[in-house]
């Protein structure tokens, strides 16, 4: 009955994993849950150096203090570019130690530079709309989407060679978000780049599925982040909408995490081409909700 142990069906002992994003934020959540339950390797991706150092002493000191094996790398790359990643693949490949469980969990959030009210007119509608650069949605797209997709072909023959080990091991997470669901105004780089990531997960779970090299998606709701900072009167949070929401709080650290294990474990190697929403109840009340004038 051993196999019914959560022990047993969490397991990613001895899982080499790498995660973009992974020096801040969500990314250092997840990598935090891989390393602590017993990762051989934990390979940390950032355009930061400083983030990169921080986090790596950070999980320096938890391996001190648990007496955990598991190595972590730093690799300071670029998203952004075709050249970047082609820069990151070559140096998760000179490590040796291939590729159990990718982690796209880099990301940006670009919103409109001009707000608009209900009531306020046609002329300063077409200011808001008109207001997000081009190179706002075209680095959305890069970064969200693009990268998502070039690193995993980068390194699929590695998560190939670990779906050939064990049937389910070798996996994708893509990070979407809850806003790739809902019409929030005046969002829409944002919204349609995780909308493409939510069918690209589909796709490549579709076109990988001969050798059941698994993809799936995670779509964070409220948890605090470098793009969500958690005091609601920042200008760049969402965490004002909480009290909204069923859970009427924002998510902790283990509910993002055990999310992530459950995707890369035993526990989940029936699953792919699937989006799990971690948004206590957010996109029950965000989605659809549009904002009018009031005649």
């Amino acid at each position: 009955m051993a196999e019914f142990k959560v022990a047993s069906m969490f397991d990613v002992n001895g899982w080499n994993v790498v995660i973009t994003g992974g020096g801040s934020g969500l990314g250092r959540i997840v990598s935090k849950a891989f390393l602590i339950n017993g990762a051989q390797s934990v390979t940390l991706i950032d355009i930061l150096q400083e983030r990169l150092e921080d986090t790596k002493a950070e999980f320096t000191s938890i391996k001190q203090r648990l007496g955990l094996d598991g190595e972590i790398y730093c690799i300071r790359g670029d998203v952004s570019n075709k050249s970047g990643i082609d820069e990151i693949v070559t140096k998760v490949r000179a490590l040796g130690k291939g590729v159990d469980t990718l982690v796209a969990a880099a990301g940006i959030r670009r919103v409109n530079k001009k707000s608009f009210t209900p009531g306020q007119g046609l002329a300063a509608l077409v200011e808001s709309t008109r207001s997000l650069d081009w190179a706002d949605l075209d680095d959305s797209f890069h970064i969200n989407v693009f990268s998502q997709y070039y690193l995993t072909a980068g390194l699929l023959d590695l998560l190939g060679a670990s779906a050939a080990r064990q049937l389910g091991r070798g996996s994708v997470i893509c990070f979407s978000s809850v806003a790739s669901k809902h019409t929030a105004q005046f969002l829409p780089a944002y919204q349609a780049s995780k909308a493409a990531v939510d069918h690209l997960v589909k796709i490549m779970a579709a076109e990988f599925a001969d050798l059941y090299i698994r993809v799936n998606a995670i779509s964070p709701g409220l948890f605090a982040s470098n793009m969500n900072p958690l005091d609601p009167n920042h200008p760049d949070s969402n965490m004002r909408f909480a009290k909204e929401m069923p859970a009427r709080r924002p998510g902790t650290e283990q509910e993002l995490a055990s999310t992530a294990l459950f995707l890369a474990s035993p526990a989940g190697f029936y699953v792919t081409g699937q989006n799990i929403r971690v948004d206590g109840g957010r996109l029950l009340v965000a989605a659809g909700k549009i904002q009018i004038r009031d005649d």
